[in-house]
């Protein structure tokens, strides 16, 4: 076991010092070309390999915070509570690692749309969104190599309670982000089409999966395993039977607001609606009552 974890923490800083070039790399070509693609200049050969090879880079990128992801995770396991260091560990590397699906999107659309001589406004969202990641990699590779993120605090935990909570806070902020995003196809209806519905609820999901994904194993892993303690049960009992409660009235308030126009938008609208706000109220009350005496 000690040999995997030296091999993770030296496989994450390789990846960390390849993100933090790359992330140099990236703001060197949109310094260069973002005029010319404005300007609709012709890109020479050179230049497309440039483009190209800013989305290769971003694979280096995921697989960096998703390796950051995992160590934050160990380290809140073994950590004597949840404190707002860690949420915002969590927090931060969460949105990262969503943002490297949206950077792609966005790159896709900048490219396509220089090809066909439109305006380029997602250059508005890309670059902050790419400089925000950008922090987020150096405060991590620090993280990595002041060997912070490797600090055993306790040496037994029983029942990992630190991981359950970690699922209900990624599965809160994974659920903020779907309802949003959703919201938008209200905003924007005429623009939102069914393959955005399918993306931003495997997006929005997929940090939420690799969070129980991890409980599962740990659990798994656990010797005289108990899944959940006395008081866990009762705190998951009483935010499912909110979650119930509060959902029903919330898709019925839904469907009579667009019963008017049910083959509208609403129509891809409703599955992201509902499942991110089941996830959302369940974390949410869970969060609530485990702290609760």
């Amino acid at each position: 076991m000690k040999k995997i974890n030296q091999a993770h923490q030296t496989l994450t800083i390789v990846f960390a010092f390849f993100s933090v070039a790359i992330f140099i790399y990236d703001f060197i070509v949109f310094w260069k070309l973002k005029p010319k693609m404005i300007e609709f200049n012709l890109l020479t050969g050179l230049e497309e390999s440039l483009v190209s090879g800013v989305g290769i880079g971003l694979l280096f990128i995921f697989a960096f915070f998703l390796l950051s992801l995992l160590q934050i995770a160990i380290y809140v396991k073994n950590a004597a509570g949840i404190k707002t260091f860690s949420l915002v560990l969590i927090i931060i590397g969460v949105l990262s690692l969503v943002f490297v699906f949206s950077d792609i999107a966005l790159l896709s659309d900048i490219h396509k749309q220089y090809r066909h001589g439109l305006a380029q406004p997602e250059w508005s969202l890309l670059i902050p969104m790419m400089g925000f990641q950008f922090i987020v990699a150096l405060i991590l590779t620090y993280m990595h190599l002041s060997g912070r993120l490797y600090q055993k605090q306790l040496d037994n935990i029983t029942i990992d309670v630190n991981i359950f909570l970690v699922v209900q806070y990624v599965g809160l902020l994974c659920a903020l982000m779907g309802l949003a995003f959703s919201c938008l196809g209200f905003l924007y209806p005429r623009g939102w089409t069914l393959l955005h519905t399918i993306m931003n609820i495997l997006i929005l999901f997929f940090p939420y999966a690799l969070a129980i994904l991890f409980w599962l194993i740990t659990k798994l892993r656990e010797k005289g395993r108990q899944w959940f303690d006395e008081k866990q049960y009762q705190d998951i009992g009483k935010s499912a039977m909110l979650t119930l409660m509060i959902n029903v009235l919330y898709m019925i308030v839904l469907f009579i607001a667009n019963s008017q126009n049910l083959d509208g938008v609403i129509s891809r609208l409703w599955l992201p609606m509902h499942l991110f706000g089941i996830i959302f109220l369940f974390s949410l009350g869970n969060i609530y009552f485990s702290g609760k005496a």
